[in-house]
């Protein structure tokens, strides 16, 4: 038999996936949940082509917990892209974990002058409105922040 003659077959799993019965997606209704925190995954992202130099980017997502758990994504992306100038064969990035998540947390703060150590809460509310969730800045502030570094990372900064 060759590949071309090869035929997959399916096979349920389980009871609930044997049923005749098609499954229907609910929407989903945001009224009934409240945000819990603010959460940032960092993770690894791709250089710039043009950088001859060592260089080490890593992309921040922001996202809003909300009561089960699910998470949701803001369009408030930031980055940063971190490059080696001299001698030496090998490049290490090691730094610890306080140092990366601080540099992190002041990446994601207010541009804002005048409030260098505040979080954007009002841009916070703003992106959580427009994605059906029912939220204000001054109820935002109070919420716990958790910033998630990807296992490629903890390996670059060797945590």
């Amino acid at each position: 038999m060759t590949d071309s003659d090869e035929q997959g077959s399916y096979a349920p799993i389980g009871r609930a996936a044997a049923s005749s019965e098609i499954l229907h997606r609910l929407p989903f209704d945001m009224s009934t949940l409240s945000v819990t925190g603010l959460v940032i995954i960092c993770e690894l992202d791709v250089p710039a082509p043009e950088n001859t130099q060592p260089t080490m980017s890593m992309k921040m997502t922001q996202y809003l917990r909300v009561s089960d758990d699910s998470m949701i994504r803001l369009d408030m992306d930031r980055g940063v892209t971190t490059s080696r100038f001299g001698g030496g064969d090998v490049v290490s990035w090691k730094r610890s974990a306080a140092d990366v998540i601080s540099e992190v947390l002041d990446l994601v703060r207010n541009d804002d002058a005048a409030k260098p150590d505040s979080f954007p809460w009002e841009g916070y509310a703003e992106a959580a409105q427009l994605r059906g969730i029912s939220v204000d800045a001054d109820a935002l502030r109070g919420l716990p922040h958790t910033v998630l570094l990807s296992d490629e990372l903890t390996e670059i900064y060797e945590f």
